[in-house]
C-alpha cells in the first residue's frame, strides 16, 4: 500500500470539496439570479455546470490517488474514499452532536457516517484507474 498516494490524496480530497463547495456555493446564487434573465431553454446548462461542479470532490481525488498509486489503484482508491468518508462522517457527528436527544438519532447519525464511508470508497474506486491509467501512458512514453 502507497501511503504516501493515501496521504496526498486525503488533502486533495480537502482541498477539493473545499473549493467545489465554494463553486456550489456561488454557482447557486448565480444561477438563481440568472434564472431571471436568460432564456428558458439554457437552465438545464446551469444545472449541468451545478452538477459537474459537485463530481469535483470525488473525482479529482479519486484521480489523483490512482495516478500516484504504483499498483492496485482501486483498492488504494477505495481506501482513500473510506478514510474520507470517515473524516466527513466523524464532523458531521461532531456537529451533530447537541441533537442527539434518543437512541433513534444516534443510530440515523451513525448510519449517515457509515454511508458516507461507503459512497465515497466506491466512487474514489471508480476514478483511481483513470488516474493510473495516465500516469502509465505517461511511464511509458
Amino acid at each position: 500500500m502507497n501511503k504516501r498516494a493515501l496521504a496526498l490524496g486525503l488533502i486533495v480530497a480537502i482541498l477539493a470539496s473545499a473549493i467545489s463547495q465554494a463553486l456550489l456555493h456561488g454557482q447557486k446564487a448565480v444561477a438563481s439570479d440568472l434564472a431571471l434573465y436568460i432564456p428558458y431553454f439554457l437552465s438545464p446548462l446551469i444545472g449541468l455546470l451545478i452538477q459537474a461542479t459537485s463530481m469535483l470532490a470525488w473525482a479529482i481525488p479519486g484521480f489523483y490517488v490512482g495516478y500516484l498509486s504504483k499498483n492496485k489503484p482501486v483498492q488504494h482508491g477505495a481506501i482513500l474514499g473510506a478514510a474520507y468518508g470517515l473524516l466527513l462522517g466523524a464532523i458531521v457527528f461532531a456537529m451533530r452532536a447537541s441533537e442527539i436527544n434518543n437512541i433513534d438519532s444516534t443510530l440515523m447519525v451513525a448510519t449517515s457516517a457509515i454511508t458516507q464511508m461507503a459512497k465515497y470508497s466506491v466512487l474514489f474506486a471508480l476514478a483511481a484507474p483513470a488516474g493510473y491509467l495516465l500516469a502509465t501512458h505517461r511511464a511509458n512514453l
